[in-house]
């Protein structure tokens, strides 16, 4: 039953995802201006650009506090460290427990960096 779940929720993303440029909401902002308003310094990534762009707020919300479902994680104010691992775990197969098998699916084209900018984004969510 879950492996039907994680698959509708893959098709899901890709669905709405679509190209790069193309199939995101209006109104797809991130959560929190103050944090997500703030420019990433030279070099780095911009954790709420990439929260829109890698389909994080398709499940998650945009507020990183509503996801839709009941059983997925809310991730806004997560510690850094701790969300990390938990996404580094799900990309390498440690983790395959619960509804890590939807999130394989989207794991696979996130880098490490991109992991290490959407952690500290979703750190400074509150």
């Amino acid at each position: 039953m879950r492996w039907i779940q994680a698959a509708v929720v893959v098709m899901s993303v890709a669905a709405w995802a679509g190209p790069a440029d193309k199939g995101k909401p209006a109104d797809a902002k991130p959560a929190d201006a103050k944090a997500a308003g703030a420019k990433p310094a030279a070099g780095k990534l911009d954790g709420a650009k990439l929260y829109l762009e890698k389909t994080c707020v398709a499940c998650h919300g945009k507020d990183a506090k509503t996801p839709i479902m009941p059983d997925y994680p809310k991730l806004a104010g997560q510690s850094a460290p701790y969300a990390v691992k938990q996404m580094k775990d799900i990309k390498s197969g440690a983790r395959a427990n619960g509804n890590a098998a939807a999130m394989k699916g989207i794991m696979h084209l996130v880098t490490d960096e991109e992991v290490e900018a959407l952690a500290e984004y979703l750190a400074g969510l509150k």
